[in-house]
């Protein structure tokens, strides 16, 4: 019985730091509440199917093995708590039941009980990777002038490494990729809501407008760096959405572009941008319009007339 209640009692805790973590999404809740159940139902259909349920299932599973691999309080819980082993297998099955437990009510029912028992074996597996380390290897790789980022992934690493996961996972499918990269975008655009020192922001001895152009390219390089790989091989599974892909990648990259300029457009020393963030997310579902895809690109040249000027009174004083 005491098992039993610390299990809900942990459960009980995770649906808490899930809502704060939600919770602090703002506007994008309701797309992130749009894509699980998108999710949910793209899942089921395969299942009906039949032809990709183990793809599902294996998915399930990876990201479940990844939690286990990563997650912070893995000592706590082996150390501390009654049959930790069971606490561990009842988060995993609860985060996966959405997605999954609709196979019993398909002809895909046979593949359902191989994920119970697989996420019982993991929950035995103790290896880890401190996010700590996966962030400090990440500032070797990206330069520290590029904090946005490093800040970003420090902040939103779950919800990054999941959404891209699920993109991977569901190359095969036509536009269920693009959407989830599409949300990933909006999510690498809320990292500019924080302005730098003045300091930080004159390390690099550049004019305004050279600041912005260094810092325009070498952030959408890890645009194309993330996004390429799985765009080619969405084309390579569904050819007939060649023209969507090939404009994907450049409409997020004016997404980004239009939020670095908004970012310095608006820069005051160490000021918090929140105002910003509707802005950016009005342009960012209008980038999702087939007929407003110019938006965020006239919007970046506008913008970034007006981030040159303003930082002119910081980089050429």
């Amino acid at each position: 019985m005491n098992t039993t209640l610390m299990t809900l009692a942990l459960l009980y805790i995770r649906t808490k730091q899930l809502q704060r973590e939600i919770r602090s999404l703002g506007l994008y809740t309701l797309v992130l509440i749009v894509i699980t159940f998108y999710l949910i139902f793209v899942s089921f259909r395969q299942f009906e199917n039949g032809k990709h349920s183990y793809y599902i299932l294996a998915t399930a599973a990876f990201i479940c093995t990844a939690l286990q691999v990563y997650r912070k309080d893995k000592v706590f819980i082996y150390k501390q708590i009654e049959k930790p082993h069971l606490q561990l297998f009842s988060e995993y099955l609860a985060l996966t039941l959405p997605f999954t437990v609709t196979a019993l009510f398909t002809k895909s029912w046979m593949y359902y009980p191989l994920l119970p028992v697989f996420l019982f074996c993991i929950s035995y597996l103790k290896i880890s990777v401190r996010k700590k380390t996966v962030l400090k290897n990440l500032s070797n790789i990206i330069p520290a002038s590029n904090f946005e980022w490093i800040s970003g992934f420090r902040k939103s690493f779950i919800f990054i490494i999941a959404l891209y996961l699920f993109a991977a996972a569901f190359c095969w499918f036509r536009i269920l990729p693009l959407f989830l990269l599409w949300f990933l975008t909006v999510i690498i655009i809320s990292f500019y809501s924080e302005c730098e020192p003045i300091r930080i922001l004159r390390e690099s001895g550049q004019s305004s407008k050279k600041f912005l152009l260094h810092k325009l390219i070498s952030h959408n390089l890890y645009i194309l760096i993330l996004y390429v790989p799985l765009i080619i091989i969405n084309t390579f599974l569904n050819n007939e959405f060649l023209l969507i892909n090939l404009l994907f990648v450049p409409v997020q990259m004016s997404l980004l572009c239009f939020a670095i300029c908004l970012k310095y457009s608006s820069y005051r020393p160490n000021k918090n941008l929140k105002e910003n963030s509707i802005l950016i997310t009005v342009v960012a579902f209008l980038s999702s319009l087939p007929y407003l895809l110019p938006v965020p690109v006239i919007l970046s040249f506008i913008y970034f007339y007006k981030a040159n000027k303003n930082l002119n009174h910081y980089l050429n004083d």
